[in-house]
């Protein structure tokens, strides 16, 4: 079985870090799961952007609460959905005050020909996502992003969507993994972001797709925009 990100980056899998292949090209036929633990540097939030911020807590999707030296985990399983596709699920829990989660899922959407992010544990967010090798490290960018109402989606306009970038990487010399993400809006500029270093570990996972959002009655166009 192929995973859902080497699948998506394609011969450029190879020029990965061996760490980063290892780590993010999960299958659900290994029967584990990537734990990464470690300490956000910096979470940065636009004032402007707290009200939006907090309706993401109503489904563990975006938070309000910014801060500095935040331990974090990072849990990510694969799995295979409902119409065997191989897919993801990423769940973030940030130290803060309360402490926040952050869940998203990926699937591989043969309509659209690209992964499509589900973002919270209902998936009332999507957005199409690309995935690539630049330098040894894995980057992600957001496409397309779609509002899910009932079994009908809409693409969100310029003014309310987001440029989305996240960046994962091993640093040899600090013997670690880092990441780097930013959501910026063309109104606003930096929405919210993150950046911090983790160590990761493997252990069991059953690969259970029950209750995850799923991509069944998402009425979208056949091709990516």
């Amino acid at each position: 079985m192929t995973g859902l990100f080497e699948r998506e980056v394609g011969p450029a899998w190879r020029t990965l870090h061996p760490r980063v292949r290892e780590r993010y090209g999960l299958t659900a036929d290994e029967g584990r799961e990537a734990v990464g633990v470690g300490r956000m540097a910096d979470l940065a939030r636009h004032p402007l952007a707290v009200p939006a911020l907090w309706l993401g807590t109503l489904d563990d999707f975006l938070f309000p609460e910014g801060g500095t030296d935040v331990p974090f985990t990072i849990v990510t399983e694969p799995f295979v959905d409902c119409d065997g596709n191989e897919a993801l699920t990423l769940r973030r829990r940030f130290e803060t005050s309360p402490p926040r989660t952050f869940v998203d899922t990926l699937r591989w959407n043969p309509d659209r020909g690209c992964l499509t992010d589900l973002f919270g544990h209902r998936g009332h967010v999507a957005a199409d996502v690309h995935v690539d090798a630049e330098d040894g490290a894995l980057a992600l960018s957001i496409g397309t992003q779609w509002l899910r109402i009932g079994d009908r989606s809409l693409a969100l306009p310029s003014p309310l969507s987001v440029d989305g970038r996240l960046r994962d990487w091993y640093d040899d010399e600090a013997d670690c993994f880092r990441v780097a993400a930013s959501i910026t809006n063309p109104l606003l500029g930096t929405v919210f972001g993150y950046d911090g270093a983790f160590e990761n570990e493997f252990q069991p996972s059953d690969g259970d797709a029950t209750a995850r959002p799923s991509l069944g009655g998402i009425d979208l166009p056949g091709e990516t925009a």
